[in-house]
Parts: C-alpha cells; structure tokens; sequence
C-alpha cells in the first residue's frame, strides 16, 4: 500500500470516527413527544453553542476501478446557520492512475493528483410538505495535473473553477448527521469544457452521496 493510500484510508477512517461521535453525543432529542430533533436549540428553546451546531463528515468520490483508476475524499466541516440553512466549506482530492498502450507494445503509466475546495450553502424549502429536502448552491476550485505535448512532455497545473446548483436530499440520523444524496448542475461546464471533464467527467451533472 503506497503513501497516498495509506493517507486515503486514514482521512475515511478519522471521519467514520468523528460522524460516530456526533452520533452517540447528540443531547436528549425531542422525539418522545413525536417532534423533529430541533438543530439550533435545546429542547427548552435555549440556543445552542456554536460547538454543537457544527457538523463533521464528508463522502468518497470520483470512483473508477479498473484502468482508468481513480479515488477521492472530500471531508467536509457544516455549520447549522438556522433551523433551514446550512452552510460550510470542504477540501476535495481525488487520486487518477492510467496505464496508455502504444503501437509496438510500449505502454506508460500517467499519475494525476487532483486537489481543491468548495464553500457551498443549502437551504431547506418547503419542510411542510417535504422534509429535508434543500436548494443547494456552491463554488469549487479544482488544480488539475495534465502533461503539454512537448518532448519531454512537462507536468502542468492548472485551475479549475466552478458554480454549481441544484438540490440536495438529507436523510437524518441524528440531529447533526445524516446521509445526503446530491444531483447538481455546472454552471461553468461549457465555459471550459476540456478541463472541465478531467474534474467532472463528461456532463455537467454531478451526483454525489455525502454524510454529514
């Protein structure tokens, strides 16, 4: 196991750790009397400390097996603004592997590492006819590793940005946890469609399974 998996196994296993503990340490919640947990209050009404309206998680992404390979995390930190809104930031990685053939069985291997961040917003609708469902909107920046076609080729960087909106689906599993399915549109796809695809593939949908 190389350096870089080792260090994707660690990030899993230390937010795995941090959602169990938001699970297990939530306070008494509100549901003997048949109400939703509140998210920004005590069951007394009294407003909760910042602390206690943060929310750890993250998901895994850009997944492919087989050639090409490829694997991310994105940690996330979310703060509960209001009893609708949320708002946070994350920090993106996603490891790319590609073994490319060649007339006369010359074969080479492309290694990409693809880093970044994102300040996103969600917002909940209409909770009194659907309940946790939200408009989410957000802003990423990607770096992305490619080679120039010059001989020797040279190992480049550049700049990916994105907005993206769309909306998002939280399932709780406690007050401050629970998984959330992701469909949103890039705004900036077409803009840079050629850089675009290495980060988001080759539609300007993105659909993403999160937990926090």
């Amino acid at each position: 196991m190389n350096l870089i998996q080792k260090g994707l196994l660690a990030i899993m296993l230390i937010s795995s750790s941090v959602a169990f503990g938001q699970i297990t340490e939530d306070p008494e919640e509100r549901r003997g009397e048949g109400k939703d947990p509140l998210k920004t209050k005590t069951p007394e009404g009294d407003p909760l400390p910042f602390s206690q309206r943060l929310r750890f998680g993250g998901g895994i992404s850009n997944v492919s097996i087989g050639n090409p390979f490829s694997i991310g995390v994105a940690p996330v930190l979310a703060y509960q603004a209001s009893e609708r809104a949320i708002v946070g930031v994350g920090i993106n990685y996603v490891y790319y592997r590609a073994k490319y053939y060649y007339q006369g069985g010359a074969t080479e291997i492309y290694r990409a590492n693809q880093y970044g961040g994102r300040v996103f917003g969600m917002y909940e609708i209409v909770p009194n006819i659907v309940k946790n469902l939200y408009v989410h909107g957000e802003f990423e920046n990607t770096s992305v590793g490619y080679q120039n076609n010059t001989i020797p080729p040279q190992d480049l960087r550049r700049w990916v940005s994105a907005g993206l909106v769309g909306l998002t689906y939280s399932q709780p599993i406690s007050r401050r946890f629970g998984v959330n399915l992701t469909a949103l549109y890039n705004l900036s796809y077409n803009a840079d469609p050629i850089f675009s695809s290495f980060v988001y593939g080759g539609s300007p949908w993105v659909i993403r399974v999160s937990f926090f």
